[in-house]
Order: structure tokens, then sequence, then C-alpha cells
């Protein structure tokens, strides 16, 4: 009976030294993450301390913008175990290379079990265009066994929430990338001091809630507003102007053989999307978040495999489309434009462009439906006033920024995004309606002209 009393009083002291130990490992983290002063001589040589020190030694004024920024080397892996990121400060990305750059925010949210050393880590890089998402896990040691799980590294899925507030956000993006819709952005410029940031996700494990650090959404706050860039429409300069099309619609593959020559590939350190030229000047159209990785200088590859430099002159963030001025190109082959009317449900359409990369790619389908955003789905994406063109013809990460054309090859829109389908349905795709995106720049319409299809264009007596 006394040996048995021993065993209980045993327990009763190892769970409550587990109980101490655990809630002392806790309050240690919450302190060297919200309250330690690094710069105090009781933790400024603790190793928790040295990179934080480190960095802020590094600190300078940014001349354009005029914020605290530390400047890191652009080409680098951010990713990589070796490389050690400043966390929650704003950084200054500088390429070696060609000296682009782009201003980001970098976050992480690290959990260790007490019991097993098993150990999950959400690292999270926020700019003013996109986010990108990772995490880890990983076996270890912990108070009473070891777990030997390996170091397992995944993207984050392609749905996530953002919860800012009491508002939420739900994005969609490929290998961990997700465009950051403009409401959001706006939401977190106006931010109070006491509105919290987390994202919610669909890991191994089940659905997750990762906290986003409170000095992590304070640099967002200043870094969205001083540097996202406002662009004059004034300088831009678009004549549409009718063209000789077919009276009859076209096999695909005359489409093709038409189209491609007008669909350029554009690519940089960052990726790879799609683009179009719109006028005999090199002025191509393309999405937005395709030229979002900060460089202004992209490498223009046309079907032919012929390169030429371009350079970002314009970019409209509420509709998700930008412009690009290709260097020492004239008489470049314009596709015909479709800017009288949006196209009706069940039109058969082709989308064109270059998905993974791989340039010169066509898909045909329908338009399933012509959208407003709005509702769950739709509404962080896009602003309520856009026109949506939902196909069934593939749109994939690449394809992005492509023209999505009817069967005469008149342009009715701009490849946009996917929506990943999930259980029974299907990828939703949609493309930005070409009409809007006019009308949003201003263009003028073309005057009369004979034999006008319902486009605008001229059907003349093919």
């Amino acid at each position: 009976m006394g040996s048995f009393k021993v065993r209980i009083i045993l327990q009763i002291i190892l769970l409550s030294l587990f109980s101490l130990f655990n809630f002392q490992e806790i309050k240690s983290e919450e302190t060297k993450k919200f309250k330690v002063n690094c710069s105090s001589i009781v933790h400024r040589d603790k190793e928790y301390c040295k990179g934080e020190n480190e960095y802020k030694s590094r600190e300078k004024i940014d001349e354009k913008t005029g914020l605290k920024v530390i400047e890191l080397e652009k080409d680098i892996d951010w990713k990589a175990k070796k490389v050690k990121l400043p966390w929650s400060r704003i950084v200054k990305n500088i390429s070696q290379l060609d000296g682009s750059y782009e201003y980001a925010i970098y976050d992480r949210d690290k959990k260790s079990d007490f019991s097993t050393g098993y150990t999950k880590a959400f690292f999270t890089k926020w700019t003013t265009d996109y986010l990108k998402g990772y995490f880890y896990t990983s076996g270890g040691c912990g108070f009473w066994v070891c777990s030997y799980e390996p170091l397992s590294v995944y993207d984050f899925p392609n749905f996530i929430e953002l919860y800012l507030g009491s508002k939420s956000y739900r994005i969609y993006g490929n290998n961990g990338e997700f465009v950051l819709p403009q409401g959001f952005i706006n939401k977190v410029k106006n931010a109070g001091d006491s509105t919290t940031l987390s994202l919610r996700m669909k890991t191994n494990a089940g659905y997750e809630t990762v906290p986003i650090g409170e000095e992590t959404l304070q640099s967002l706050k200043s870094l969205f507003g001083k540097v996202i860039q406002t662009w004059d429409k004034l300088n831009i300069n678009i004549n549409i102007n009718p063209q000789l099309v077919s009276k009859v619609n076209l096999d695909v593959e005359i489409i093709a053989k038409n189209t491609l020559p007008s669909v350029v590939k554009l690519r940089s350190d960052e990726g790879s999307g799609s683009g179009f030229f719109i006028d005999n000047q090199g002025l191509i159209l393309t999405n937005r978040h395709v030229v979002s990785s900060g460089d202004k200088q992209f490498q223009v590859i046309a079907n032919d495999g012929t390169k030429v430099q371009g350079k970002v002159v314009y970019v409209d963030k509420k509709l998700d489309f930008a412009l690009v001025k290709t260097q020492n190109s004239s008489n470049t082959k314009p596709l015909p434009i479709c800017y009288a009317k949006y196209p009706n449900h069940g039109q058969s359409v082709v989308a064109l462009g270059s998905p993974l990369g791989l340039a010169g790619t066509v898909t045909r389908g329908i338009v399933s439906a012509i959208r407003y955003p709005s509702g769950e789905l739709l509404e962080d994406i896009a602003p309520n006033y856009v026109t949506l063109i939902q196909t069934d013809a593939s749109i994939s990460p690449g394809n992005s920024g492509g023209p999505l054309v009817n069967l005469k090859g008149e342009v009715i829109g701009v490849n946009t995004f996917n929506i990943p389908g999930g259980g029974n349905a299907q990828n939703l795709n949609f493309a930005v309606s070409i009409v809007d995106i006019l009308n949003e720049l201003d263009v003028d319409k073309p005057g009369e002209i004979n034999f006008p299809n319902d486009c605008g264009n001229n059907q003349g007596f093919l």
C-alpha cells in the first residue's frame, strides 16, 4: 500500500513539473516574441537576439519611400534553411544582377510539442501584390519522448482565407503564391492598432489557423501606404482600329494560326506569364499579377522565338491588368478586339497562352456565364463592377494574361485566374472582359465603318 502511495505522489510531482516546464516554455516563447528588449544588457547576447540586433543595425531610410528598410539580396531562395531573414520588418530585396528590387515583409509562426518535440512552422512573404507561403513539419525530442519524423516542406494549399479583424477574404493561388485582393490592401491601410491578422488553411492535420505577428501587420500598413505606385493614364495612347475578320466561324486550327503570332510569353527572374499585342507599336496587354514580381523589365518572347525587352508602362490593380511596351519593336500585329459587346452564354471560345511556360498552348471551351463578382466565391477576387467571363477553357498558371477569343479570332477577354475544383466541381476559369479594360483606359471607340459585325470589326465579304 505504501509503494502505491509513493507511485501516486511521484506521478503528481512529474505532472506538476511537466505543467511547470510547459508553462515556462510557452511564457518564454511569448516573451521572446513580444516583450524581449534585445537592446538591453540582459538579452542582447542571447541567441534569440543575435539576428535581431544584427538586422536592426542594418536598417536605413529608403530614399524612394522614406521607410525604414533592411536591404537584402533579391537573388536568393528565401525558403533556404541557411538564409536568415529579418522577421516582421520591411525588407528591400535588390537584385545583384540587374538592380531590380521589391519590398517585402517576412513572418513566421513556429509551434513545438513539449512532450514529443514535434515541430510545425509556417512562413509567409508579403509584398504589395502577392503573398507566398509554405510550412514544414519535423520530429525532435521532447520532455517525454523523441519523434523521428523527417523534415517535410509543403507549399500553402491552393485556397486559403485571410482574416483581418472581423473581415475575411477567400483567395486562390498556385504553388503557394496568391494575389492579394485590393479590398484586403485597402483594409490593411486603415487597420487600427488592435486589429489582428491571421490565415486559415487546410493542411495535413486538418484546418489550422496561423496568427500573423502584430509587428508584421503594422509593417504591412506602412508598406501599403507608402510603396504602392499610382500610374498616370494620360501617358497611355491606345487606338483600337477595326480589323477585317471572317464572316463565319473558323476552325480552332485556323484561329491558332492567325492568333499565336500576336501572343507572347513574358519572362522575368520571378516567373513567366502571357500577353498579346493590341497595337502595331509593340504595346502588350497582360495581367497585373503577371508583372507583380517587382521587376519592371521583362523579356518578351514571341511565338517564333524572337526575344526583345519590355517595360511595364501601366498597371491597374482593380481590374488586374497591365501594359508592357516592347523596346525597339514596331510593326507588331495587333489582335482584333471585340470592343462593342460582351459575349453570349454558350458561345465557343479559345484560350491561348503559355501555361507553366509552355508557349503556344491552345485550349477550347464555351462561355459558361457572364458574372459580376458577388457572394463568397468571387467578391474578394475582383471589384463588383468588373465583368468576368466564366469559361471551361483551361486557364492555368502562366496562361494568365493571354487572350480569350471568339471563333472569329476577336479578343473578348484577358485570361486571369482559375479556382481549383473541389469534390465534384470542375475547375472554374475566368477572364476579365476586354470591354471593361478599354473603358477603364478611356479608349475611344472607332467611328462608323462599312459592314461591321457585332463586335465592331469589319466582316467584309469573307
